[in-house]
């Protein structure tokens, strides 16, 4: 047995750690070394004793760390287990619920469940609003039996809800039509229970006084003052929205048994109801504010001015009695105006009565209605004629005759005026209006249609019914509600027929609006010209209509006064009226700019021939794009040509055109032919050389740059292109001049070599094109073809050349 020295340290040195070894060699090199012996072993077992300590501690640390992971690693897998338990309870559960077959069919089944939920819920809220409709509507009925303060409170958050349920109907795209309506309506009915409620019972009060007797007493009836209060206060939200000018409540009702003994003798079979006798309801009316103006003064005005509400106070019971009254005139008007407007003696006898009648309301009664922010009111005949829309034809005669009559203009001028008015109607619906009249005007000069000449003649007639009025005034009126405005008119006829051609002249246009043969003629062509030519000479005539009068002494006259008075005016105030209700400004849009900027070299017509000359510009423009296009159309079968360059013949320059030039041909003589004598030389003139430019760049670029010529090839081209210039030629002088370009083109074309009579061959020519810029330029010089084409054309057109490169 072995010696435990023996067994700890091996005496064979090759057995030993070759660490250990290195680490005692390094501490014991010499004897002294072995006193440090003990310190030695004392460190070695003090750091054997720490690594052993930190060994067990990060053990332990490795045993807590493998035991978290095994108890994450055991929950994820509980959770994963616990979470398909729950979607197969779920999918077990949606498929029980719907019985369908798979989770997709479930869902969808479910989402249509929600969708009737959500359905329920808007149903639900739908019948929350109604309801709360329906108690804000009895609460007012409730309150209006007591008093009426009581009934605007619900009554006015009704109209809120009303009012913010149209507006978010309207932010949500009309999602709630129905109950948009049903509150509206709702709301409405519940105004009109209220007001016929607070009506019947101040009715009640007026039969009481034996209203409308002229012996009626309010003293027979205590209740009549409150009665009269009840509907004010009703009607007060109303008044103080700005709804001054209606009618007060108690007011209607005072001539509500007016308003039916009015029907009873004005609308219905009774012999007092004539057409011809405008007078006899308008004297009634005036019989009835006359008849009960000491009751309006004595009963109704302490009422009125006793109000706490300004806007009722100062109100006049006289004034408020004819509003109420007026709904009642309007109705007869409106009744009455279809059945003479057609008639011109009725109707010039309705308009001196109806003006008749307002002025007996301003001077006799001093009648204003509340809130006129005019400072003036205009009438029965304005408001309803002309605020309301009324009748175009209507309008137009009231506004003459009402201020002729309130100048005090004989009755027998008003009705040749109306006769000269009808006129103009009848001269734009005459079946030969739109023919061009070859034979009222000289030569030379642009054609108008029959209607032009008419109205001019119209014009000129009513130029001569007012003449003899001495009032700058009526002259000024005369001239601008007449005169302007149906020039004004004709030329809005005019601008439409224009805008018209242009919106189904478009191919857009025709193809959606699926454009018949007829008009598609009425549209191109000649057809289309003489469209055109119509409007263009229309608006010259009159334009030129228009300068004429200009220098006439008479609107002469009335333009020097006019100046002087707008100078006045503008020195004190601008907004001053120069006539009638027309200011400075409003003048001078109709007449001249040159009434208010001072300018000496102005007329009366400044304006309104400043519209027929831009609209002439515009039609003369039309007119040349509408030649261009149609010659472009015809162009389109010769320029498929392509055999320019294969084309042979003899020597000789060929004597006839070609086929496809034939039909261009003739659509060009056809339109210069209507042109040459629809209009004057000079506008024919500056029309075709632009409709020869368009000619020229369709040739240059569709012809020229597409092709190559032979010689003979050129020299068809050549006589195509003479053909077109002789046919210019009958109508304009040197029509070569507006087709320089192509003209030159032509002499490149044509150019030989080896011809004696030629001073420059075609190779000659080429090669100094070609050599330098300078000698191109020289080449152009000789050729004479400075101003006609550029260097760079000519070499364009020679590169064109078969023989050139040969």
């Amino acid at each position: 047995m072995m010696s435990t020295a023996t067994t700890a340290i091996p005496q064979d040195p090759r057995n030993r750690d070759a660490r250990v070894e290195d680490y005692l060699n390094d501490k014991f090199q010499t004897l002294g070394d072995l006193e440090s012996l003990d310190e030695i072993l004392n460190a070695v077992q003090t750091q054997q004793s720490q690594l052993r300590t930190q060994l067990q501690s990060a053990e332990t640390r490795a045993e807590k760390a493998r035991a978290a992971a095994s108890e994450h690693s055991h929950n994820l897998l509980i959770q994963a287990q616990l979470f398909q338990q729950n979607q197969d309870d779920i999918d077990r559960r949606l498929q029980a619920t719907t019985s369908s077959d798979t989770v997709q069919d479930a869902a969808a089944k479910f989402e249509s469940s929600m969708e009737k939920l959500h359905r329920l819920d808007v149903a639900e809220g739908y019948v929350s609003l109604i309801l709360h409709v329906h108690q804000l509507s009895d609460e007012a009925r409730e309150g209006i039996q007591k008093d009426p303060k009581l009934a605007l409170a619900p009554y006015n958050k009704l109209q809120r809800v009303s009012k913010e349920l149209k507006s978010r109907h309207r932010e949500m795209e009309d999602v709630a039509v129905h109950l948009v309506g049903y509150v509206e309506k709702t709301t409405g009915l519940l105004w009109d229970e209220m007001k016929n409620c607070l009506s019947g019972q101040f009715g009640e009060v007026l039969s009481k006084i034996n209203w409308p007797t002229v012996s009626a007493d309010v003293s027979n009836a205590p209740g009549f003052g409150k009665a009269f209060e009840k509907l004010l206060v009703l009607q007060e939200p109303g008044i103080e929205t700005g709804l001054e000018d209606n009618p007060l409540l108690p007011m209607e009702v005072l001539v509500k048994p007016l308003e039916l003994r009015f029907r009873y003798h004005f609308e219905g079979d009774r012999q007092t109801n004539r057409i011809d006798k405008p007078e006899w309801f308008l004297a009634h009316l005036s019989s009835l504010v006359t008849t009960y103006t000491p009751f309006l003064l004595s009963a109704i005005q302490p009422l009125l001015t006793s109000s706490a509400n300004p806007k009722i106070a100062q109100r006049d019971a006289v004034n408020e009695f004819i509003t109420a009254l007026l709904p009642v005139l309007r109705r007869k008007i409106h009744h009455l105006l279809p059945q003479i407007l057609d008639q011109a003696q009725l109707l010039s006898h309705f308009i001196h009565e109806m003006i008749k009648f307002d002025t007996e309301l301003r001077e006799v009664f001093g009648y204003m209605p509340y809130g006129c922010t005019d400072g003036e009111w205009k009438g029965v005949t304005h408001e309803v004629l002309v605020v309301e829309g009324g009748f175009v034809g209507w309008i137009k005669v009231e506004k003459e005759c009402q201020y002729l009559h309130s100048s005090l203009v004989r009755v027998e001028l008003m009705g040749n005026l109306i006769v000269a008015l009808s006129r103009y109607h009848n001269i734009l619906d005459a079946e030969d209006a739109w023919i061009i009249d070859y034979e009222s005007v000289e030569p030379k000069e642009t054609k108008p249609t029959r209607s032009a000449i008419r109205l001019r003649d119209l014009l000129e007639t009513v130029t001569e019914r007012y003449r003899p009025l001495t009032s700058f005034t009526q002259r000024l009126r005369f001239l601008i509600d007449i005169q302007i405005s149906v020039l004004d008119q004709y030329h809005d006829r005019l601008r439409s027929s224009v805008e018209a051609f242009k919106m189904l002249s478009s191919s857009i246009a025709r193809a959606v609006q699926g454009t018949s043969k007829e008009e598609v003629q009425s549209l191109t062509g000649i057809g289309g010209l003489e469209r055109l030519c119509k409007v263009y000479g229309s608006a010259m005539f009159m334009e030129n209509c228009m300068r004429d009068w200009g220098e006439d002494i008479f609107f002469l006259e009335i333009w020097e006064e006019l100046q002087e008075r707008a100078r006045k005016a503008q020195q004190n105030n601008a907004t001053q009226n120069l006539a009638g209700t027309m200011n400075v400004q409003e003048v001078a849009s109709l007449t001249s700019s040159a009434v208010t900027s001072g300018e000496e070299d102005g007329a009366l017509f400044d304006e309104t021939a400043g519209s027929y000359k831009a609209l002439r510009t515009t039609t003369e423009d039309m007119i040349i794009d509408l030649l261009i296009r149609s010659i472009k159309e015809e162009l389109r079968g010769y320029s498929k040509i392509t055999l320019w360059s294969s084309i042979t013949s003899d020597p000789s320059t060929p004597s006839t055109i070609s086929p496809e030039m034939v039909q261009p041909a003739t659509a060009t003589n056809t339109f210069l032919s209507f042109l040459f004598k629809s209009v004057a030389p000079a506008v024919f003139k500056r029309i075709y050389r632009k409709f020869a430019a368009g000619i020229q760049n369709y040739l240059w670029d569709n012809i020229l740059m597409r092709n190559q010529f032979s010689l003979a090839g050129g020299k068809q081209f050549t006589t195509d292109v003479g053909e077109l210039l002789n046919i210019s030629g009958r109508y304009i002088e040197d029509p070569e001049g507006s087709m320089k370009r192509v003209r030159a083109a032509c002499l490149l074309l044509t150019l030989e070599d080896g011809q004696e009579e030629v001073k420059l061959g075609l190779k000659e020519v080429v090669h100094r094109v070609f050599e330098d810029n300078d000698k191109a330029r020289g080449i152009l010089e000789e050729l004479g073809l400075v101003g006609c084409v550029n260097t760079s054309e000519v070499r364009g057109v020679l590169q064109r050349r078969v023989e050139a490169w040969a």
